[in-house]
């Protein structure tokens, strides 16, 4: 399983790469994203996360779908095979969907204690 220290050096490395190939500085992907050039430092230096609005802006000024930044590859490899693209897009939609359940199951869990506590705040 990939830990989230890694996604963060993962989307850092294809963020770069992209930049690369586009020829473009990380001034230019920032205001392409619309987003700051302080951001775009931080997330090439892995010190911050990005929200979904974020990965997506990033990943439209590159060219990209944003799932693609997050996907562990090297610089010379692209994803130029359907076959390979649509596995891989369909492992990702496989977790995003086990991590909404997950999401769902938690949220379920918090409001159901939280009505728990309710009644007996009013059952005194």
């Amino acid at each position: 399983m990939i830990e989230p220290l890694d996604l963060r050096a993962i989307l850092s490395q294809n963020i770069k790469n992209a930049r690369g190939t586009l020829h473009i500085t990380q001034a230019k992907l920032a205001e392409y994203a619309d987003i700051s050039l302080s951001s775009i430092i931080d997330i090439e230096r892995c010190r911050t996360w990005v929200s979904d609005k974020t990965l997506r802006n990033i990943a439209k000024a590159l060219n990209m779908e944003a799932y693609q930044l997050l996907i562990p590859l090297e610089k010379e490899q692209l994803l130029d095979d359907p076959d390979r693209e649509k596995q891989l897009l369909e492992q990702i939609t496989a977790l995003i969907k086990e991590k909404q359940a997950d999401l769902r199951k938690t949220i379920n869990e918090s409001m159901d204690e939280l009505l728990r506590n309710i009644i007996q705040i009013y059952a005194g």
